[in-house]
């Protein structure tokens, strides 16, 4: 949170005083959490400018909130493997930019090509770098991990464009605990595709605070289209969506300290 306030030139919020609201918050609305399977309280706190000023120049007032949303399944069929549309004339971010910055702008970004790929009859859509065209960066909301046969994962590095997403640190942790190769290095397209093809990808999983962990199994694109694995949701994607959702509902020990019980 601070980390984004701070690109978008806004003041930082003290971490006691943000800790104390998310769980008032939670408090208020814990009643409204859903008794459903992947039922849950989206928490989301956000800050913005709330000075009577016309200009440009950062304010020297802002208001800090954290609303609360139930929530189910991100995607509407459940944890089932998603199709993707690789996005070719949209970018969500360019080097030096606002991609690493958890910014309404980001979003705003993406509403077009995701309608794109709702109109392609795909879940999502994949953004790629905005100087090549080449290389894979994430989702319209979530990042991305390659497991491959040789035992190593491969997931795009933070350089700016992309969001250091929480879950995305959380897996890196996991995989890293269960003896993969966890390597955070650029991801091309072609490769992608080639790897799907041949045999050395098994899995893609995609993840995100709403999504937890989601299994990819097609990727689409006016090239054509290629299958993930045997169509299903792979072994790691299964083993990491239930730890982490294991973690979060106290069912397994959180070795990690992230979780804070309210």
């Amino acid at each position: 949170f601070n980390a984004s306030a701070r690109r978008m030139a806004m003041p930082e919020i003290p971490e006691d005083l943000f800790l104390a609201a998310v769980r008032e918050a939670v408090l208020a609305d814990a009643n409204w959490l859903p008794p459903i399977e992947g039922g849950s309280l989206y928490i989301r706190p956000f800050m913005f400018a709330s000075e009577a000023f016309l200009g440009v120049r950062p304010a020297k007032q802002y208001k800090f909130m954290v609303i609360i949303s139930a929530a189910g399944n991100y995607f509407r069929k459940g944890v089932n493997p998603v199709k993707i549309w690789v996005s070719q004339d949209y970018v969500r971010a360019a080097p030096g930019g606002t991609g690493a910055a958890k910014t309404g702008g980001n979003y705003a970004a993406s509403l077009v090509p995701q309608a794109e790929a709702t109109a392609k009859g795909c879940d999502q859509v994949v953004f790629l770098d905005a100087v090549e065209h080449r290389w894979v960066e994430e989702l319209g909301g979530m990042n991305l991990f390659f497991v491959r046969s040789d035992g190593s994962v491969i997931t795009p590095p933070l350089t700016g464009t992309i969001l250091p997403g929480i879950t995305r640190d959380s897996l890196i942790a996991m995989l890293r605990e269960e003896g993969l190769d966890v390597r955070e290095e650029p991801y091309a397209i072609d490769q992608w595709r080639e790897e799907a093809e041949n045999g050395t990808l098994l899995e893609t999983m995609a993840c995100g605070t709403a999504a937890v962990v989601t299994p990819v199994g097609t990727v689409a694109s006016p090239a054509g289209e290629f299958h993930i694995g045997a169509g299903g949701i792979g072994q790691m994607t299964a083993k990491m969506r239930e730890r982490l959702v294991g973690v979060q509902h106290g069912r397994i020990a959180d070795t990690h300290g992230w979780v804070m019980r309210v």
